[in-house]
């Protein structure tokens, strides 16, 4: 066990080996950019730049806090920011900075175009052109179409008219009131004090430790019983980062074995089933579990559901898994 994570962490922490286990996956993680895209459009506002995509083809692999992104030009690897644009410094549970680490996390795995000034090292400030069908979505112009960021002047690409259309929409920065944005902010996570024991005490089976590689490619949750049984009927849930009470993706465990009190089930988080790495795991669970952080809930066979916090610290490096009730 010890020979294989040793091997696991000799990958992960290798840029090299980060990028192979990326190409080994590159057939699979390029999916349905038209639905994914066509999606976004669908919630946020988008005004087309007089611009057209001048550039090459590259796969977004990864991002980071919403700041920049990871791209896949051929077999190399490269982390750029969006030209032109400037973001707000917020509060990491702000609504706005959240609508933004949603949109760069669900384009990972999408191909796009990347106009760079450079013709080798991609590295820095970039367009980032989304490919949706045959039309293509310029990233910076939907960031600030929808008042996600600020237009600093940089570039040749003018956006004038979607940082003013958020403008005269009062949407995102551009809001009249800001206070009255909504948010979820360190107060509005249920405290320990608010929320009767009995929840916590009525379930039989807790969250313990989540591991996440490759930048979400996949990870680990792990699960302990407190009572002897089966988990079938367990449901692990991905929780939104802006309502905690609304869950975004959810799982039920079917497995009937049965556990002994203090038995670990591990459930592998993965976005393609057809790449599996060599984990010792119970379930599989195709999802994607975010990197920079978030909230999972346990629901049990009572009904009683066990909300946590996990966030990435850089002192065990790995993650520190709360419960918040």
């Amino acid at each position: 066990m010890w020979g294989v994570y040793s091997f696991l962490r000799s990958i992960i922490f290798n840029p090299l080996g980060l990028v192979l286990v990326i190409l080994l996956l590159l057939p699979d993680l390029i999916l349905g950019n038209s639905g994914v895209v066509s999606s976004l459009l669908g919630e946020l506002e988008y005004v087309a730049p007089d611009a057209t995509p001048n550039g090459r083809e590259v796969l977004i692999v990864g991002s980071n806090n919403g700041s920049s992104l990871l791209i896949l030009d051929g077999d190399s690897p490269y982390t750029i920011t969006l030209l032109g644009v400037d973001f707000p410094k917020l509060n990491p549970y702000d609504g706005i900075n959240l609508s933004i680490i949603r949109i760069m996390r669900n384009i990972v795995g999408l191909k796009a175009i990347v106009e760079s000034s450079k013709k080798f090292n991609l590295d820095g400030p970039a367009y980032l052109w989304i490919k949706d069908g045959e039309k293509t979505v310029l990233l910076q112009s939907l960031i600030l179409s929808n008042g996600l960021g600020n237009f600093n002047g940089q570039g040749y690409i003018n956006f004038y008219e979607a940082q003013q259309h958020a403008k005269d929409k009062g949407l995102g920065i551009w809001e009249e009131n800001r206070e009255t944005l909504i948010r979820t902010t360190a107060s509005s996570v249920p405290d320990k004090q608010t929320i009767t024991t009995s929840e916590h005490m009525s379930s039989w089976v807790e969250l313990i430790d989540v591991r996440i590689f490759d930048n979400g490619l996949f990870g680990l949750i792990t699960l302990v019983t407190r009572e002897a049984g089966s988990l079938a009927g367990t449901v692990v849930s991905i929780v939104s980062n802006t309502d905690i009470m609304k869950d975004e993706d959810s799982f039920t465990i079917s497995d009937q074995r049965e556990l002994k009190v203090g038995e670990n089930y591990v459930v592998l988080v993965t976005i393609d089933r057809a790449q599996i790495p060599s984990f010792n795991y119970n379930t599989i669970w195709v999802t994607y579990l975010d990197p920079n952080g978030g909230f999972l809930s346990l629901k049990n066979l009572n009904g009683a559901r066990l909300l946590y916090e996990y966030e990435y610290s850089r002192k065990i490096n790995g993650y520190v898994v709360t419960p918040l009730n």
